[in-house]
């Protein structure tokens, strides 16, 4: 009895000390409070995001008739971005597990232009003075280098993915080093680096359309073949090339080379040969779909599809070169190929003669042309 009542103060303490942290929400997790003025009525909801991707709905929640709500969790939220939408508005915060409780304030008219304040977390309060420190900066320079001082990775790669939309291939430096500080194996980094490919490919075919015209040097290409050894278009200069863009899949390339291999084999020894690009393979979208074996397994069962079709249509010249990224690589990017079977003959000096050469009959006038 005496052993009971001298615990009595004990479990009182505990008690107090329990219900000081259930009011609290939990010590240990995250809470982000809200008051939003003008957003009586509405609902919320709370977005883990990634970089040039995917958002996943955390919660969803009512706002009280003050314009106040939580998004409350017994675990950290962990470190990443994090959206909060209301109605049309909406606005995007970096996160740290450290967090505890996060205090936002602003009015819902203003939300989406990152007009409110921030306590409790220093990183999220960084992305809304950054977001807010855009629209001051002068130039790219001095854009390379607010995004350098910012302290989180999450926000300095989220602002500058939004920032430099149309920067094109100015912008690339400023891309290429936040994604490097996003961490290996994060979704946001890989969906970056995804980004940044298409990104090139798409600044590729636009010089493209510049330079690849008759008279001007045709761009080198280095690829591999089936066997994986390197195979380099300039290697060839001093013979006139054609350059034939195909794939084993592609019906009209497969009944086009015929007329290539009749081609090939009148004038191979007067200093003609070819340069065949396959567009075999698995495209980056299909890629991101797959784990590392499974791409490997289905890179190689495209590549034993080119061979076959190499070996059924007689293409028997030496240079066969793919990246096994069907559309996603950069050879066809380079020349501007949006379609296939595409043709470029190249002369001696390594310039473009002729584009677009289909039916033995008109490559072999421009051949004869050229040689």
């Amino acid at each position: 009895m005496l052993m009971t009542r001298s615990l009595l103060p004990l479990l009182g303490l505990l008690a107090v000390l329990l219900s000081a942290c259930d009011s609290a929400g939990n010590a240990d997790g995250t809470t982000i409070n809200v008051h939003l003025e003008n957003a009586n009525g509405l609902s919320a909801n709370l977005d883990r995001i990634t970089i040039a991707g995917e958002q996943e709905m955390l919660r969803n929640t009512p706002i009280d008739d003050g314009g106040h709500f939580s998004f409350s969790f017994a675990e950290p939220l962990s470190d990443g971005l994090y959206q909060i939408r209301v109605g049309a508005q909406k606005a995007t915060l970096a996160l740290d597990d450290a967090d505890g409780t996060v205090e936002i304030e602003g009015k819902l008219s203003t939300f989406g232009n990152y007009d409110f304040s921030v306590t409790g977390s220093a990183d999220a309060a960084e992305t809304v003075t950054t977001m807010n420190r855009i629209q001051e900066v002068a130039g790219l320079d001095e854009f390379q280098e607010m995004i350098g001082a910012v302290n989180n990775d999450y926000t300095a790669a989220y602002v500058a993915f939004r920032a430099l939309q149309r920067a094109g291939e100015a912008g690339l430096p400023v891309h290429e080093a936040v994604v490097q500080r996003l961490p290996e194996g994060d979704p946001s980094r890989d969906n970056y680096n995804r980004y940044l490919e298409q990104l090139k490919q798409q600044i590729a075919f636009a010089k493209s359309q510049e330079l690849i015209q008759p008279g001007q040097p045709a761009p080198d290409l280095v690829l591999q073949n089936p066997e994986g050894e390197k195979v380099v278009l300039s290697d060839l200069r001093g013979q006139v090339v054609l350059l034939d863009f195909w794939a084993a899949w592609c019906g009209p390339c497969r009944r086009e080379n015929p007329n290539v291999v009749k081609v090939y084999n009148k004038y191979k020894d007067q200093g003609f040969t070819i340069y065949s690009v396959s567009l075999d393979g698995i495209d980056d979208n299909q890629a991101a779909r797959l784990t590392p074996e499974q791409l490997e397994v289905a890179r190689d069962n495209q590549r034993q599809k080119w061979v076959a079709a190499i070996e059924q249509d007689g293409l028997i010249w030496e240079n066969h070169g793919s990246e096994l990224k069907r559309w996603s690589g950069e050879a066809s990017a380079k020349y501007g190929v949006r379609g296939i079977p595409a043709t470029f003959l190249i002369d001696r000096e390594g310039k473009i003669a002729e584009i677009g050469l289909r039916g033995a009959a008109s490559i072999e006038r421009a051949l004869q042309r050229v040689l």
